[in-house]
């Protein structure tokens, strides 16, 4: 192949990767307002709080801040840079991430299959575009990865060694720091396989990565966390769903329906061609590169946010596994069916990149920006002095903690293990049961209702309505994203003559 069919070739995916990081971040709508509070207050501070402090319904209950190291640096970018700078920093993680697994794939393939699984592994990757402490995961895994592939060509110890330095940085950062200890477990067992003997350098080094996901401010807890977390997880999470779900389950606009149905489809289809790829090549040697794959493919098959992993840790093996797979099969067929059936292969993953990029175009979803969310509604509530403490839905609770801590505080947010075992049960029953939210009311002095109304519209909704069907709440803000009901009482008796919303 020609140098300029080369360069071609190479600039495919990376255009069509330019592409997606100008993708609308969803970031506001789910945890970043969260994120950004708690950077902020971990650098006024200089500590790691150890408890719910934004939460006056639990805030002495423990918790392990295991991303304290991300907020702090999402919140210094915004400093600096302000929250623009943040999507500029999300562009630089994942694009180096992308070139990491991409000179290793070219290493390991050809440059075809490399470009179709680039398209492919890209168009699933998306799914997690976002501002959210996982990128840095992502690049950790691509380091991983390739510094230990370049160790198995060039033996340099020294390669190794960057490992430990990472995984303490790493378990500051995001949950998926256990990942790194199963790879590197995974390149012993290849490297014992395949010579039968183990330096002990290897053992030093794997005994430093123990030792530094130990290196955090919860210790132990915080080493422990990846086996802990779901013991103490009261509220069903649409993340946590299995792929298939998706298309039963979709509480999402139609936009990010629209992608996400694509996204899963196109990982269904990568992991059937993985399991062709491992069940036909039989690379049984291969066990660092097809471990990884195979433990991101089961992760993404039982939970929707994991598919993204697979489009990570399956990119090398898938192009290395039809790269061979082309070579077997090029033994025994001519090479025009051969190019026939390359042909064919770029065409339907033509089809569906296309496909993408036309859908990311009719709904508008290509835009330098956050989606905007419970922006106007916090400055509602402040020009209005509306006063707590507020009832609040679990998603809206990340965004009215960046807004109004520490000001107001709030009743819950999207950390099921941030709040004592039982809590969601008491907070769908306070949506549910009107006897029991007017003792809840009594309990806490509840003296606003803030609600997003997208979310769980089966629950939220007729609990909105049997507000608005009452004389005890009185609404007084709504723009079709957030709607905020103030108790009708003294204390609110100037914010109700002035905004009071009236039925017609």
């Amino acid at each position: 192949m020609s140098k300029k069919k080369t360069l071609l070739f190479s600039f495919i995916p990376f255009i069509y990767l330019l592409l997606l990081l100008f993708q609308k971040d969803l970031a506001m709508l789910g945890d970043l307002g969260r994120h950004l509070k708690l950077g902020e207050v971990i650098v006024t501070c200089h500590c790691v709080p150890q408890t719910n402090l934004f939460s006056y319904t639990n805030p002495n209950f423990p918790i392990v801040n295991h991303e304290w190291l991300s907020e702090v640096i999402f919140y210094l970018t915004t400093v600096v840079f302000g929250l623009n700078g943040l999507l500029v920093l999300k562009m630089i993680i994942i694009v180096a991430t992308s070139v990491l697994l991409y000179f290793v794939a070219l290493k390991k393939g050809s440059l075809f299959w490399v470009t179709i699984f680039s398209l492919l592994c890209l168009t699933v990757f998306s799914t997690r575009f976002f501002v959210l402490p996982e990128l840095f995961s992502y690049l950790f895994l691509s380091l991983f990865i390739f510094l230990i592939e370049k160790y198995k060509t060039s033996r340099k110890s020294n390669l190794l060694w960057f490992l430990p330095a990472l995984e303490v940085l790493w378990v500051n950062m995001h949950i998926y720091f256990i990942i790194g200890i199963g790879m590197y477990g995974l390149f012993l067992l290849e490297e014992w396989l395949r010579h039968k003997k183990l330096d002990k350098q290897f053992f030093l080094v794997g005994a430093s990565l123990i030792i530094g996901i130990f290196c955090n401010p919860s210790f132990a807890k915080g080493a422990l966390l990846p086996f802990t977390i779901f013991h103490n997880y009261g509220l069903s999470v649409e993340e946590n769903f299995s792929p298939f779900d998706v298309f039963n389950n979709l509480n999402t606009t139609s936009t990010v329906a629209y992608t996400l149905v694509l996204q899963v489809v196109v990982f269904e289809i990568l992991v059937g061609l993985f399991l062709i790829g491992f069940f036909v090549i039989k690379q049984w040697g291969n066990i660092f590169s097809l471990g990884n794959g195979l433990f991101a493919m089961i992760l993404g098959l039982k939970l929707v946010r994991c598919v993204s992993l697979f489009a990570v840790l399956g990119f090398v093996p898938l192009v290395q596994a039809f790269t061979l797979l082309e070579e077997k099969l090029q033994k025994s067929m001519d090479s025009s069916f051969a190019n026939i059936v390359k042909g064919t292969v770029a065409i339907c993953v033509g089809i569906i990149v296309l496909i993408h990029i036309k859908g990311l175009f009719d709904y508008q979803l290509l835009h330098f920006s956050f989606v905007p969310y419970a922006e106007k509604s916090v400055a509602f509530m402040k020009a209005a002095h509306v006063r707590g403490p507020i009832f609040n839905n679990y998603r809206i609770g990340n965004y009215l903690i960046y807004g109004l801590y520490p000001q107001e505080k709030i009743f819950v947010d999207a950390r099921p293990e941030a709040y004592p075992p039982g809590f969601f049960d008491e907070y769908w029953r306070m949506l549910s049961d009107s006897q029991f939210f007017n003792q809840q009311v009594a309990k806490y002095h509840i003296n606003a209702v803030v609600f997003n109304v997208d979310d769980d519209p089966s629950k939220i909704r007729p609990f909105l309505i049997r507000l608005l069907q009452g004389k005890e709440w009185v609404p007084v803000y709504g723009d079709g994203l957030v709607t905020i009901f103030v108790r009708n009482n003294k204390v609110n008796r100037e914010v109700i003559e002035q905004y009071r919303m009236t039925l017609h």
